[in-house]
């Protein structure tokens, strides 16, 4: 596989401008010839942020594609270029002969077709001929113009990594991928597939394509084609030697036989497409460029602008990204250096002051710019003229603690020997006072370092200073790296990760590589670059400090430059508010909780495990005597043989390349056929699932200097605002089985004479509905503390609350909880045994005995089409994209998250004004008790039992007086010797 390199080049209008060189060879003539619908979807899911115009036309794509065009004119210098796009489906000759070919393939996402448009109008503008024939598909052009042009005094590249296109090439035809800059030809295809582009229609025909709904051998893949291929020579060689098969594979090759020659034809490009092609037409020395930038103006892409010798003075400029004062230059190359401690530290005058943590406004900022960072064209590097400073020595030590008291604000970050902040050890510290400022403390590390002890006493009383403003990106995982090297840290104000998400919690990625990508334009040292992956990674402590300093100081100079860009975004007052009295202080509380941690009744988890594999062989060995034989149960394949071959049960659905048998199906198996397998098999699964996620993983959790487990919580692992928990994942233990439940048994206090105390809302999400649909019936069942769904189930069927059966209350909490999730007749009816006739029924009987339900869903699903967005009764917005799609299921979805995110989003904000006062009140009050675990709407206290009657009151009070609601704010409260045997306080 031959490699391109990109270099520096000429100018894009020398490129343009081929003359000819005296004495020098002319270069042979080149076809590029552009997958036109293949590229633009790599460029709508490139790694990239959202880009809108001015306007909030969507652009995300064009800017990538355009992007791509541009570099490929630069680098690449085609002699001929063109561009091929499909046609619609319905139309493709292939359709004829199968009318499934690509039935099944989802609409295109509902912002990408006018961007394709406008891609169409820029690429039309540049002169670039553009060819489409109805009843074929681009790749069939692509084919045809090659067949027609490559040869030995012209090569012809296409400019995609289609696998479809393998089957042309040859010595003058080859693949082009700008993502990766590297050209394929058929020696590297056959390299890396085990076969040439002589047997890439017979290896298609063998895998078939799941993507365009080609169904090929059942069981083959890439490996398996490759394998039979290089012994039979194509596949009517291989059914000739069905015999020298395996029966399994003889069966379904002989099954293929009469479907072979449609899937050939399905599979095979055509070569003789009647498309009329002028190759002058493609010559791209008459190709312009600037005649696209009108449209790229409109747009606001002021880069590509700029790319193509454009003026933007006075123009508009796309809100997305910084000031252009922040942009950095594109070279990383010496920007770190052995600064001395006299450059960075000397004259205060010499760089002027930040203001204590002062968030700039909108109007003080300067208007955002565009970015040209994508998959297709690397981000520049940071800036050249960062001072970055090596701080190894006591006397540089203490200058930079005068420099960050008079800068009365600093961003900082911590690196260590590992990611669990419990465990690591804090390898060195950076910071940042001004953009490009920045310098690197290191206390561990290969070369000159300064000791934990002299920095912890030189900087510790700056890090507790409340005075001097902190920030940083992730700082949770730095306060408890800090915490666990000695450092107390106040005047935390600001965090980038958090902000990111308060503005857009649905955006990719809030790490800071992806923050400083998208809205720095700058392409962060990836921490892999200095300490590897895999079996050769290393740890910071192993590397020169000199090295670390350059990725170290770039993180605290990034957190800083973010925090400028992002709180001059948070305009908005309920944003501002949420994310100053909501978010921040929850970051601090969350590091205390991770830091106290939760103790383990490691015996009993012993226990468990011997009693699970105990019942799990059980299980194994009933398995196999129904089966009549033994065989690896784990095995997706030879279970499917097991169930579908053997037992004759029927395929309900299948992956790419097998038979499903995952658990949706095994239930399907368990309900409608009296085969005990598939029951057998979902009760092993689920023991082993609980096994191996919880009863043997969690004693590895414990962390050797403490004896406890250390969860970490995530403010921005759920769209809503609900906080996420992993190592371990709390939230996904399956309290509604016996067994699953169990496990919280093992959760205990840290010692003899405390207990844990489990506080838990009750039924807040329908507190919350009630609350905003102001249904006056339900508002008065919750005032009255009745049993909701007794009290819902007697109003619809008409009956007094005592006579309401076990069903009839089961049924109206599975449609009480279920509104909330957008629950159709068809889930109710799954969940609770009803028809789906009864299950509308039913439904229907509910709204129109609680209209105002009904009116608040319309009313949220009404707003999120108006404004794009919903947001919770605090403030907190969430995106709701596909709200108008055409697409019935996705504009289903879409609905259904409007008023979820209301919901669920209002009841996370209030457990979260909870933990706030409840965390206030231990630290102010020096109470006893320690808040350890959050899981959904509950919380959990390590506590002396001699305190639990305070405690419990305290608790109860600050979690129902969180927030003001048109119902009571109910809080079961209970306490024991574990997580699971709670009962009553006396």
């Amino acid at each position: 596989m031959g490699h391109a390199p990109r270099g520096a080049g000429p100018g894009l209008q020398e490129t343009l401008t081929r003359s000819e060189r005296p004495g020098l060879p002319m270069p042979k003539s080149s076809l590029y010839l552009i997958d036109g619908h293949s590229q633009i979807y790599r460029a709508y899911y490139a790694p990239f942020g959202n880009l809108t115009s001015p306007t909030g036309e969507p652009t995300r794509a064009i800017h990538v594609f355009v992007q791509m065009l541009l570099n490929l004119l630069r680098d690449r210098k085609p002699t001929y270029l063109a561009m091929a796009l499909d046609v619609s489906d319905e139309t493709v000759f292939r359709v004829n002969i199968d009318p499934t070919y690509k039935a099944h393939r989802d609409p295109p996402p509902e912002d990408l077709p006018p961007q394709i448009e406008r891609i169409i109008a820029i690429v039309s503008a540049m002169g670039i001929p553009i060819l489409r024939k109805n009843g074929f598909e681009a790749d069939d052009l692509l084919a045809t113009l090659a067949a027609r042009h490559a040869g030995p005094d012209l090569d012809v590249f296409f400019v995609s990594r289609d696998k479809d296109l393998d089957q042309l090439l040859n010595d003058y035809i080859r693949l082009y991928d700008p993502a990766k800059d590297i050209e394929i030809d058929a020696a590297a295809v056959a390299a890396e597939k085990g076969y040439g582009p002589e047997l890439a229609v017979e290896a298609q025909m063998l895998m078939g394509d799941g993507t365009d709904n080609v169904v090929g051998v059942h069981g083959v893949g890439p490996k398996k084609a490759a394998q039979l291929l290089q012994k039979y020579g194509s596949v009517a060689g291989i059914i000739a030697h069905a015999d020298e098969l395996t029966p399994k594979l003889r069966e379904n090759i002989l099954s293929f036989r009469d479907r072979m020659d449609t899937v050939r034809q399905l599979v095979t490009l055509r070569r003789d497409v009647p498309i009329e092609f002028d190759l002058a037409q493609a010559d791209a020395s008459r190709f312009n460029p600037a005649a696209a930038e009108p449209l790229l103006r409109e747009l606001g892409l002021n880069r590509l602008l700029e790319r193509i010798g454009a003026s933007r003075i006075g123009q508009p400029i796309a809100q997305t990204t910084p000031t252009d004062d922040d942009a950095p230059p594109t070279s990383r190359s010496k920007r770190v250096g052995r600064t001395s401690s006299s450059d960075l530290f000397a004259d205060p005058n010499s760089v002027p002051d930040q203001p204590a943590m002062a968030v700039p406004s909108a109007a003080e900022s300067s208007p955002p710019r565009e970015v040209s960072g994508t998959l297709f064209d690397m981000l520049p590097a940071q800036s050249s003229a960062a001072r970055y400073q090596l701080v190894d020595t006591d006397d540089a030590l203490h200058k930079l603690a005068e420099r960050l008291t008079r800068a009365g604000a600093f961003a900082f970050d911590t690196e260590t020997t590992g990611l669990n902040p419990t465990i690591a050890k804090l390898v060195g510290i950076s910071v940042a006072w001004a953009d490009g400022e920045a310098a690197y403390v290191p206390v561990m590390g290969v070369g000159r370092i300064v000791s934990l002890e002299t920095v912890r006493g030189v900087l510790g009383p700056i890090f507790a200073d409340a005075n001097i403003k902190k920030c940083g990106q992730n700082l949770k995982y730095d306060l408890t790296v800090l915490h666990g090297a000695g450092f107390e840290v106040n005047g935390v104000e600001f965090d980038s990760m958090i902000a990111s998400f308060v503005l857009d919690s649905t955006r990719r990625s809030h790490g800071i590589d992806a923050l400083a990508a998208d809205l720095l334009g700058i392409r962060k040292i990836a921490t892999h670059e200095l300490i590897g992956s895999g079996k050769k990674q290393t740890t910071f402590d192993q590397l020169p400090t000199d090295r670390v300093c350059e990725y170290a100081a770039e993180d605290a100079d990034v957190a800083w430059r973010l925090r400028k860009l992002l709180g001059a975004r948070l305009t908005d007052p309920e944003l501002k508010r949420l994310f100053n009295e909501i978010e921040m202080p929850l970051v601090e509380v969350l590091a205390r909780m991770e830091q106290a941690g939760v103790a383990l009744d490691k015996p009993l988890l012993a226990k468990m495990s011997r009693d699970l594999a105990a019942r799990m062989s059980d299980l194994e060995h009933a398995i196999h005597d129904a089966a009549g034989h033994p065989f690896n149960i784990n095995s997706t394949q030879q279970l499917a043989e097991v169930l579908f071959d053997e037992r004759k049960l029927p395929v309900i659905k299948r992956t790419k390349t097998l038979r499903s048998t995952d658990a949706d199906v095994l239930e399907q198996l368990a309900d409608q056929h009296d085969d005990p397998i598939p029951k057998l098999l979902l009760e092993y699964r689920e023991l082993a699932k609980l096994k191996g996620t919880y009863i043997d993983s969690l004693p590895e959790m414990v962390n050797p200097r403490t004896g406890r487990v250390h969860p970490s919580f995530h403010q921005t692992g759920a769209v809503t605002g609900r906080l996420s928990c992993s190592d371990p994942n709390l939230q996904n233990i399956p309290i509604r089985t016996e067994l699953g439940a169990a496990i919280r048994r093992a959760f205990v206090p840290g010692d003899a004479d405390s207990a844990l105390i489990k506080a838990d809302y009750s039924q807040i999400e329908l507190r919350v509905l009630a609350h905003f649909c102001k249904d006056e019936n339900l508002i008065a069942a919750f005032r009255e503390d009745r049993d909701i769904h007794a009290f819902v189930a007697a109003q619809l069927a008409g009956v007094p609350i005592e006579q309401v059966t076990k069903d009839q209350r089961a049924r109206a909490k599975t449609v009480n909880f279920g509104i909330i999730y957008g629950q159709s007749a068809f889930g109710l009816a799954r969940q609770t045994g009803m028809s789906q006739t009864e299950a509308k029924a039913f439904i229907d009987r509910y709204f129109a005995r609680y209209p105002r339900i009904r009116a608040f869903l319309n009313e949220c699903i009404a707003h999120a089409k108006k404004h794009g967005f919903v947001k919770t009764m605090l403030g907190r917005r969430r995106a709701i994209t596909d709200i108008a799609s055409r697409n019935p299921s996705a504009r289903a979805a879409a609905e259904r998250f409007a008023v979820n995110t209301v919901v669920q989003g209002t009841a996370a904000d209030l457990i979260k004004l909870a933990m706030i006062r409840i965390d206030r009140r231990i630290r102010e009050e020096r109470r006893p008790s320690r808040m350890i675990l959050q899981v959904h709407d509950e919380l959990v206290f390590d506590v002396p039992k001699r305190a639990l009657r305070a405690e419990a009151d305290m608790i109860t009070g600050e979690m129902s007086a969180a927030l003001a609601l048109e119902v009571p704010i109910k809080v079961d409260v209970a306490a024991g010797p574990n997580w699971l045997d709670v009962s009553p306080i006396e």
